[in-house]
């Protein structure tokens, strides 16, 4: 929910965070309110506000680094900060009464909820805006801010919301549709859930318009559209809700028509052994989000010149036995690439997102954090399918993207879930999934933790001043 110094933050974002066209609104008046006359004269300014959005989720609050790299990922057990003075020491401990954790979470919330303010706002104008649209302008605009509502939301839930397999009938979050000031009740998580699909099903009609996806193209918005919420990335998200939800049914529907749709490849060995490797897997992005300052990050997490108490790595005992070099695992792609020493440091580095040997040929879309893959899209339908040699053969292409031998066909179910278990853990490093995946399946400890996987763990605290504010 919105507290009042939120709300003045969202006119402020408004004004300020909508990259190319906020040389205009800086001329609106008075500073913190925004004339909707002016806001909403051409399509450019839907435009602008959209792209807003898309960089206000990239703060580091969220996607940018807490909400992906960081914060998320030291929940999901792949870092070693066990040194008391490390920075984030308590959030390995899961203690979320500490300051640093609490500010960190409710950064979550907070910046969510003000950029769902920001698509509301948007949401509420464009249908009396319509005429000013140029063909299927309207519908990719609005198609997006309605996936983007239902993204941020699911997203809220999965982080604050009750385990799904036990809570479904729990209040879980409010589903705020309205840019005003009115406290919105709690939904439970099937009603969010319902909300979810709802603003889904009317984006992937809106977005069906252009169902291609483009790394370049003449018209700047339409360009790189893996980094919008299209078609595929509402179809994609549906397939994670659907599975969240327990419904495997739907969600291996869903997944699989990402998967034959042939619209996003798997990698190819000679992108990921290039001079300019892609350690990205950017041609496997369904969405993704750029994050301008990644560089910055890297220095401060992930490199040799980081600070001991910033440094986000991993013993390589660790890092070994995740990858299971031991039985197969040195060839696989994510082993070899995606981790590097430097300088004089023994020290192994999680290497997904360094940039400076890409610089030089303008990598592929380097500074994008990942939050929708095709990778995800086949474990989805993996665990969803009823056909339990599909199971192993959708493992198994990720695998042969991936350097690795394939499963035997003689896997038993059980055998093919345990998997499924350990491509989450190494394919998701860095990006944050890796907790949510133990929340949805209710697992009982997580690994290396010595903590019992419960809804003290699961479920993250709504910050102080949501529940001072909101007494629903």
């Amino acid at each position: 929910m919105i507290t009042k110094n939120t709300f003045r933050y969202v006119l402020m974002a408004l004004l300020l965070g909508a990259g190319t066209g906020c040389n205009k609104w800086l001329d609106v008046k008075p500073k913190t309110f925004v004339n909707q006359d002016d806001l909403w004269t051409d399509e450019q300014g839907f435009k602008d506000a959209l792209m807003g959005v898309y960089a206000g989720i990239s703060a580091e609050q969220l996607y940018g680094r807490e909400f992906s790299m960081a914060m998320m990922d030291v929940l999901g057990a792949n870092y070693d900060v066990s040194l008391s003075s490390h920075a984030y020491y308590s959030a390995g401990q899961y203690d979320y009464k500490q300051d640093f954790v609490k500010t960190t979470l409710a950064g979550f919330w907070t910046h969510a909820y003000k950029n769902i303010a920001n698509v509301n706002n948007l949401l509420e104008a464009i249908d009396s805006h319509k005429d000013v649209f140029a063909p299927n302008m309207y519908e990719l605009v609005k198609g997006e801010a309605l996936g983007l509502r239902a993204f941020l939301h699911f997203d809220m839930l999965r982080a604050f919301g009750p385990v799904p397999a036990t809570g479904m009938d729990k209040k879980a979050i409010p589903y705020v549709t309205k840019f005003n000031m009115e406290v919105q009740p709690y939904s439970t998580t099937r009603e969010v859930i319902a909300r979810c699909l709802e603003d889904l099903t009317a984006a992937r009609a809106l977005l069906s318009v252009k169902k291609t996806v483009n790394f370049g193209h003449e018209n700047i918005f339409l360009a790189h559209t893996r980094n919008h919420f299209n078609y595929w990335a509402a179809t994609g998200l549906m397939a994670r809700i659907y599975l969240y939800s327990g419904d495997a049914a739907n969600a291996y529907t869903h997944a699989k028509e990402v998967i034959d749709s042939k619209v996003f490849e798997l990698l190819d060995p000679s992108f990921i052994n290039s001079v300019y490797p892609d350690r990205i897997f950017s041609r496997e992005h369904v969405f993704a989000i750029y994050v301008s300052n990644m560089q910055d990050l890297n220095a401060k997490h992930f490199r040799a010149t980081s600070a001991s108490t910033q440094l986000l790595t991993n013993k390589t005992a660790f890092i070994n036995t995740r990858f299971e070099t031991a039985s197969g695992g040195s060839t696989d792609y994510r082993y070899l690439h995606l981790w590097k020493t430097e300088g004089t440091s023994a020290t192994k580095y999680p290497a997904k997102f360094w940039m400076d040997d890409l610089l030089a040929g303008n990598g592929y879309n380097i500074r994008r954090v990942p939050v929708l893959r095709m990778s995800e899209m086949h474990y989805i339908a993996a665990e969803a399918s009823v056909s339990l040699p599909e199971k192993i053969a959708l493992i198994n292409d990720i695998r042969a993207h991936r350097g690795l031998s394939q499963l035997p066909g003689t896997l038993t179910a059980d055998q093919v879930m345990a998997e499924i278990v350990k491509e989450y853990k190494k394919e998701f490093y860095q990006e944050g999934q890796l907790f949510f995946f133990y929340k949805r399946r209710n697992m009982p400890a997580l690994e290396g933790t010595g903590k019992p996987g419960n809804d003290a763990l699961y479920v993250l605290p709504i910050p102080d001043d949501e529940i001072e504010f909101n007494k629903n």
